[in-house]
């Protein structure tokens, strides 16, 4: 096997760890397929290795190496999307996915859909397929193994008074992942009384404006930022249920992972995220509808008085049929923070959820439609 990518990339890093993996330094830009030495050199590789089948996973990749693989008489050209964007509708689009990738593969069916939305005929619908991201099982238990051997904890027992209820978020701290929305829940659930603290994992262009917001919350020591972590392990442990605050998606691994640790999962329902949360009796957490972002604000920014966000923090004036999504996610954190046996049940169910989705059952799947 060998991977083509960028020789300063992360991917170049950690695929010299992987055992049958030939690394070869190469670098692909937006506009390197207008390049005809890179296209020449592409598909001379391709010939000269035999390849049998190219999976691309980006944009630029689709321009520059697909058409090259096609030209050597590579007999499998995938492309691969992950993000749940539009394809433009555009002639070299057309000619991409009409001509030239033999199979289009998406993450789940929220991207196959909003990928298709500008062109459903773009491609033949036989050559679509839908294959979900993997996640390595034995090497996250062993991690988790690993920090629970060394003790590894953010919020350990307290000696009196019980353990606070923590909630946890992981990733990139920008507009995408939506942090501001977790430190309005916490504001919300210790106004009603919880005792809980809110850990946030991950470093972003976002975080200065938004221990801002948290100070401006008043949430003190409730809300900690620890910053981006190697190792997710001790933070796993120290949570007692993880909520997603995306205003969208691409797909959600850390959903998985939190599965895999036995955490209840909370999230809005967007993008595909209804597809890895299972809802209702027997389910691994709980969909919200996404909150009005109008009632969101950043200090300093548009039109956030603080009567109006006291407003909203206490509910005031909030009937049952028009709750917030964020208004209902508090509710449902009270609830489940005081129902013990529904974690763990919720726990169980999303471990053995996200066990379907192992690395080698997605890697057989994808070599399965590559004969």
């Amino acid at each position: 096997m060998f991977l083509l990518c960028h020789p300063k990339g992360v991917l170049y890093e950690r695929a010299a760890q992987l055992d049958g993996v030939e690394r070869v330094p190469f670098a692909l830009g937006r506009l390197s397929f207008l390049n005809p030495i890179t296209c020449l050199r592409l598909r001379r590789f391709f010939r000269r290795n035999a390849v049998h089948a190219l999976v691309a996973n980006l944009p630029a990749d689709l321009k520059a190496a697909a058409p090259a693989a096609k030209n050597a008489g590579v007999r499998h050209v995938v492309y691969r999307r992950g993000s749940a964007l539009p394809v433009r509708d555009t002639w070299l689009n057309r000619y991409l996915f009409g001509k030239v990738i033999t199979r289009f593969i998406a993450n789940s069916e929220a991207t196959k859909a909003q990928a298709l939305v500008n062109n459903p005929s773009i491609i033949d619908p036989e050559r679509i397929s839908v294959l979900y991201n993997g996640i390595d099982v034995d090497a996250f238990d062993a991690g988790l193994a690993g920090a629970a051997a060394r003790g590894e904890l953010f919020f350990p027992p307290a000696q009196s008074g019980g353990r606070p209820f923590v909630i946890g978020n992981a990733g990139r701290l920008n507009k995408q992942k939506g942090q501001h929305r977790l430190l309005y829940l916490g504001r919300r659930l210790l106004d009603s009384g919880l005792d809980c603290r809110i850990l946030v994992a991950g470093t972003g262009e976002r975080e200065a404006e938004l221990k801002k917001l948290a100070a401006s919350l008043d949430l003190g020591d409730k809300a900690l930022f620890c910053g981006f972590l190697p190792d997710l392990a001790p933070f796993w442990r120290s949570i007692d249920l993880f909520a997603l605050t995306s205003l969208w998606e691409g797909f959600g691994n850390v959903l998985l992972e939190a599965m895999l640790a036995q955490k209840p999962v909370f999230a809005f329902a967007v993008s595909n995220l209804p597809e890895l949360v299972l809802d209702g009796p027997g389910g691994n957490g709980k969909l919200f509808p996404p909150p009005d972002e109008e009632l969101f604000r950043f200090p300093g920014k548009g039109r956030g008085r603080a009567e109006e966000r006291a407003s909203f923090l206490a509910g005031e004036g909030v009937k049952m049929e028009q709750k917030d999504g964020l208004t209902l996610m508090a509710e449902a954190v009270l609830a489940l923070s005081g129902d013990p046996g529904q974690m763990r049940s919720m726990g169980l169910a999303g471990r053995a959820f996200a066990r379907r989705f192992s690395l080698q059952a997605s890697m057989d799947a994808l070599e399965a439609l590559l004969p």
